[in-house]
């Protein structure tokens, strides 16, 4: 049989012959390509168990990359050294169900707990990401290697999407856990540091809040419906969503009962700006319509895009995003001396570590309030201005006689 320097070209050039060819590798004894005579190729490891000679099939030329069949086999290898028997293992990777199975199954079980928009989201990332790089492999033979490699590979272009990726995939790979289809403690996305996320959140202070009421006036004839949308998100720090699939049912006197919010049903206080901005919306108010019809569930998306890119431009606020709207009144009521637990009860956070990313904010306001306090209090002690300068200054050399 000849020995070959196995490569991926090599591999994928050869053609068949009216009987089984087999090329091995020199680099790996015992490791290498069967080509059938149909075509069909495939990755072999051949050697002596239970003093018998063995052809154990790895995998499809084609399913499985030559770098990681010939890992596989050198494996496989070392263990048959050992006194083992992989074969075993293959018999019972055949009985495992490949991740794009399990994937089905996952779906199935989990859709019933998810809202729509986490649906949509893990089907997209399975779609996109997952699927193409472990579909087709057998749920228990998905490595820490495997996963790292992807991540790497996948975190070069889309950081932030990786992350998502593999929060989804070790989420999987949990419920295969639990559902007795790989053994316990053996999920092999933890380890895997995330890549850091980028700092986009962005706070507008009082000048940049004046310039936005000023351009959401201009624009008010124009896009009356989205205006009021926008206004309310400021005014409450809702969530996008939460606002425009708002119904009439869901308001009363002083508050805003979500019945489906991103964490579960939740009040919103209403303020008296919010309270008239509602009183003053025109329309029908039957209990079950909705308080913006033109851009509940999913509708009118373009034209509520085209407004905000319009009322950003002539306030000058640059790249905002409304979901910063969101953030702006969380840093005003951290700055207005309300404490982090309330602030994170008054947006609906889950986690006191989503409010706790505001605490610079208070910080960073404190350092103001104690500045405005020195400056009141040296006044009153009429402490004159140069006092405290002089152990800053540069000392002059002493003269040497």
């Amino acid at each position: 049989m000849p020995r070959v320097d196995l490569t991926a070209k090599l591999a994928r050039q050869s053609k068949p012959g009216p009987k089984d060819i087999m090329l091995f590798d020199k680099a790996l004894p015992g490791f290498g390509l069967r080509i059938h005579p149909s075509g069909r190729k495939v990755w072999i490891v051949q050697a002596r168990i239970e003093g018998r000679s063995r052809r154990i099939v790895i995998a499809r030329h084609g399913e499985m990359e030559l770098a990681d069949a010939r890992r596989r086999a050198r494996d496989m290898l070392h263990r048959i050294r050992a006194g083992e028997n992989p074969a075993e293992d293959i018999q019972r990777e055949k009985e495992t169900p490949t991740l794009r199975e399990f994937a089905d199954e996952y779906l199935r079980r989990s859709d019933p707990h998810w809202k729509p928009s986490g649906r949509k989201t893990v089907r997209t990332y399975l779609k996109a990401r997952i699927l193409p790089a472990f579909g087709r492999i057998p749920l228990d033979s998905i490595g820490a290697q495997d996963v790292a490699a992807w991540f790497d590979a996948a975190s070069r272009d889309k950081p932030g999407a990786a992350n998502r990726a593999l929060d989804i995939l070790r989420a999987m790979m949990f419920r295969a856990e639990e559902w007795g289809l790989r053994e316990r403690d053996t999920n092999p996305c933890l380890g895997i540091a995330r890549n850091p996320a980028k700092k986009v959140a962005r706070f507008l202070d009082a000048d940049e809040l004046a310039r936005l009421g000023r351009a959401l006036d201009k624009h008010d004839a124009r896009w009356p419906e989205a205006v009021a949308a926008i206004r309310l998100l400021a005014l409450t720090g809702c969530r996008l969503s939460e606002v425009l699939n708002l119904r009439w049912r869901n308001i009363s006197n002083d508050a805003l009962s979500l019945e489906d919010s991103k964490t579960g049903p939740r009040a919103v206080p209403l303020g008296e700006a919010a309270r008239a901005l509602i009183e003053a919306l025109p329309g029908s108010r039957g209990p079950g319509g909705f308080v913006f019809p033109g851009y509940a569930e999913g509708r009118g998306t373009y034209g509520l895009a085209k407004c905000w890119r319009a009322v950003c431009t002539n306030a000058r606020l640059g790249r905002l995003r409304m979901h910063d709207l969101r953030h702006t009144a969380a840093s005003q009521a951290v700055m207005a001396g309300e404490n982090l637990p309330l602030v994170g009860k008054l947006l609906g956070h889950r986690k006191h570590r989503t409010t706790a990313g505001y605490a610079h904010v208070a910080d960073a306001h404190l350092v103001e309030a104690a500045e405005r306090v020195g400056a009141i209090i040296s006044g009153a002690m009429a402490v004159p201005e140069d006092k405290f300068r002089v152990k800053n200054a540069v000392c002059p050399k002493r003269s040497h006689r």
